[in-house]
């Protein structure tokens, strides 16, 4: 195995991957690493008849010998997230299938990506997030090739092409406190090129970060 400092062919990185997410998911224990304290005093159970169903997408894609995923900052015009880094995904429409094709179509609005070229993987641990009401549902796949990235005006201010052996890197997790709404929050973070990635989108990224070295594929 040439992990976990570069990789020849992303067919084998994938092969090693579903080896690994078939034994098993790390689930909510590992969501929990990067998990901000004020869960800590919200309702982390849904109501299915109340919550709205969403998904998001972790999309692997190879780079020279490296590895890399898109985060997203979110644009000021998308109100509801402005300023956010996120995964690419949204809300479950009438017209999706299922929350995959939602991760999909969503990826291709947001990102400008071919879902023809997006091949799945499977979903992982799925998240509650209580503020916004959201059943979060994260997605895991590949894509074929290079991706040519045009980002949606509207929704996107950057895309962040994050390199999987720089993002888990020991120094590059930390904490720091939010006074907000009169709540004093512990909020662990990743830094990803100057950018705080914390919240739902660290807790989603935490488990795929114990997958990956379960699997032995970073450090």
């Amino acid at each position: 195995m040439i992990y976990p400092n570069s990789i020849k062919n992303i067919d084998q990185f994938v092969e090693d991957f579903i080896r690994e997410f078939q034994m098993g998911l790390p689930g909510s224990k590992a969501q929990q690493k990067m998990s901000p304290s004020i869960r800590n005093y919200s309702n982390n159970k849904n109501d299915p008849s109340l919550t709205r169903d969403s998904s998001v997408l972790i999309l692997f894609y190879q780079k020279g010998d490296q590895l890399y995923f898109p985060l997203i900052e979110r644009s000021n015009g998308d109100h509801k997230h402005s300023g956010q880094i996120s995964l690419p995904g949204g809300k479950f429409e009438l017209t999706d299938k299922n929350l995959i094709e939602t991760a999909i179509r969503e990826t291709e609005e947001e990102l400008g990506l071919l879902g023809e070229k997006i091949h799945i993987i499977g979903p992982i641990t799925g998240l509650y997030i209580p503020i916004s009401n959201f059943q979060v549902q994260p997605i895991v796949a590949y894509y074929e090739g290079l991706p040519q990235f045009k980002a949606d005006s509207f929704e996107v201010k950057q895309i962040i092409e994050t390199n999987i052996q720089e993002l888990f890197k020991a120094d590059n997790k930390h904490e720091e406190t939010i006074h907000k709404n009169g709540f004093e929050i512990k909020a662990p973070y990743y830094e990803v090129k100057g950018h705080k990635l914390w919240g739902a989108t660290a807790m989603i990224v935490s488990e795929l970060e114990e997958l990956l070295k379960r699997a032995n594929l970073i450090e």
